[in-house]
């Protein structure tokens, strides 16, 4: 069963959201160094979604629809405002500048991303109610743990590729790129906002 929730999560973390796109935007704004410690962030979360699935306080919050709303609305809109900011930081440049650079900005960045993502949320609960089972002892402890690391690594190996130096892949300081990713930002944080919005009515 281990496995198989493995590679499940692996599959998630993979597939394009919220994290990825915080992550080049990390890379994009500040370099390679903001990205990891944005990954650390998103490990943090990643832990505590275990630890509210297996207490079973995230299954509680997704079966009140009012909850699950208001998660989606804070999440949706702190990805539309850190969309803004990207733009505004997009036309000054000096504004990105390493003088400007906070480590602490980047892990609540990928922290509070992580944390308000519903899909987050609705993975966890599905994977440990299958896992429930075989958690106890040593495994309450192993499973956050395990997927915590494994997507703090995960991410970590995206912002080092994204920040490759004589590499196409290097974004970072690109115009082009930070006015794309404000927009794709934007775009995933105005459709999660919208479906929520529409789920509940």
């Amino acid at each position: 069963m281990f496995i198989w929730s493995s590679i499940a999560h692996f599959i998630a973390l993979t597939s394009p959201g919220p994290d990825t796109a915080i992550i080049i935007r990390q890379v994009t704004l500040h370099g390679r160094k903001s990205g990891f410690i944005a990954a650390l962030g998103i490990g943090f979360g990643i832990s505590v979604h275990c630890f509210l699935a297996i207490s079973g306080i995230s299954l509680f919050i997704l079966s009140n629809d009012l909850y699950k709303l208001l998660i989606s609305i804070f999440g949706s809109s702190y990805l539309i405002y850190l969309s803004i900011m990207m733009l505004k930081t997009s036309k000054n440049i000096a504004s990105s500048t390493s003088e400007d650079y906070k480590p602490l900005n980047s892990f609540a960045t990928g922290f509070i991303t992580n944390i308000f993502n519903i899909k987050a949320f609705i993975f966890f609960v599905s994977l440990f109610t299958i896992l429930i089972e075989s958690i106890d002892g040593i495994y309450f402890y192993l499973y956050p743990i395990y997927f915590s690391i494994t997507s703090c690594l995960w991410f970590v190996l995206v912002s080092y590729m994204l920040s490759l130096k004589n590499n196409s892949f290097n974004i970072h300081e690109n115009k082009i790129i930070k006015y794309i990713m404000s927009l794709l930002l934007c775009i995933i944080g105005l459709s999660i906002f919208f479906r929520s919005v529409y789920e509940y009515f």
